[in-house]
């Protein structure tokens, strides 16, 4: 059985190099589609859309039409045995077409793997979360708390075994890179403190100056570094991509999620909880780095693969 899966073309390089794996196995059930689901680009098909999808039933040759995207006409195909899986859609005018245009039986998911309190005016999420739920759809995210305020199934980030390389050369004690967000502030105040301390840091701070990296540059620099950084958002308690990352490259982590010492993979040796917001406790950081990596076992380590992911659409 296939598991049709949509995953954004436009999106950054991370989710290309997780599922790469997926891509070039024969037996994959994994197989992408065309990103039907975008805003037009055009100021006509824009207007067609707010005028058409979802608002009265049309076909796929109509949809492609109105909208300017290839792929709509591809979902008249799915067989009812087949699973359809979108990544963050909120826009429910498109997800009702989608509706309309996918045979009965196919089973619809929608994964999130940022938090609507984030993406969406707080003051919609749970009207939002609501349609959706009514139009069909299975929502799943990577926050626990998401999940358990609006009845939809949790699924923990997830990764991949990196592929085999030399090893690198270590050249920095600390690694951050993201955006700043709300956060610059606190990456700026963290990386002063840790310098004063004698530790070497490399911080790429996306919206402050700093240019954006590949994510292969970014692996290169997970590589050559000793411990990962992870600052979240206020009010998120899923864990961000970094833990797995520093889980499947055998990196310590310095995060200021406290849930992070519910998974089965924290080890104090690996990883360091600091309280969100306060200052750095500088010998706690001190005692950390000098203990010795321990390895996490392979078993562990599989139950956040994609291909461990994916049981979660399968329900």
């Amino acid at each position: 059985m296939k598991s049709h899966i949509y995953y954004p073309k436009t999106l950054n390089e991370a989710p290309a190099y997780i599922f790469k794996s997926m891509q070039e196995r024969e037996d994959s059930e994994l197989v992408f589609v065309p990103d039907f689901t975008l805003q037009p680009r055009s100021f006509l098909h824009k207007v067609l859309k707010f005028l058409f999808i979802g608002r009265i039933p049309v076909s796929g040759k109509w949809a492609e039409r109105i909208t300017g995207y290839k792929g709509w006409q591809w979902l008249k195909t799915l067989k009812p045995a087949d699973r359809l899986l979108l990544n963050g859609v909120t826009n429910l005018k498109t997800l009702k077409a989608i509706a309309w245009l996918t045979p009965k039986g196919v089973r619809r998911y929608q994964y999130f793997n940022n938090c609507l309190r984030f993406v969406l005016p707080p003051e919609v999420v749970a009207y939002r979360v609501k349609r959706m739920h009514e139009m069909g759809y299975t929502l799943v995210t990577f926050d626990p708390q998401e999940a358990e305020e609006h009845k939809m199934v949790y699924a923990p980030q997830f990764y991949r075994f990196p592929d085999s390389a030399p090893a690198k050369e270590i050249k920095y004690d600390f690694f951050f890179c993201g955006e700043a967000k709300d956060r610059g502030e606190r990456l700026n105040r963290l990386k002063q403190q840790l310098e004063e301390q004698g530790f070497k840091c490399l911080f790429i701070v996306v919206g402050t100056g700093d240019k954006r990296i590949t994510y292969e540059q970014y692996i290169e620099h997970v590589r050559e570094s000793r411990c990962l950084v992870d600052l979240f958002r206020e009010g998120q308690v899923g864990i961000t991509r970094r833990p797995v990352e520093a889980l499947f490259f055998d990196k310590k982590l310095l995060t200021e999620n406290p849930q992070i010492t519910t998974f089965d993979f924290f080890r104090r040796e690996n990883i360091l909880a600091m309280e969100p917001g306060s200052n750095l406790d500088t010998e706690a950081v001190m005692h950390f780095m000098q203990m010795p990596l321990t390895t996490i076992p392979n078993e562990i380590k599989e139950r956040y693969t994609v291909e461990q992911w994916l049981t979660y659409f399968k329900d």
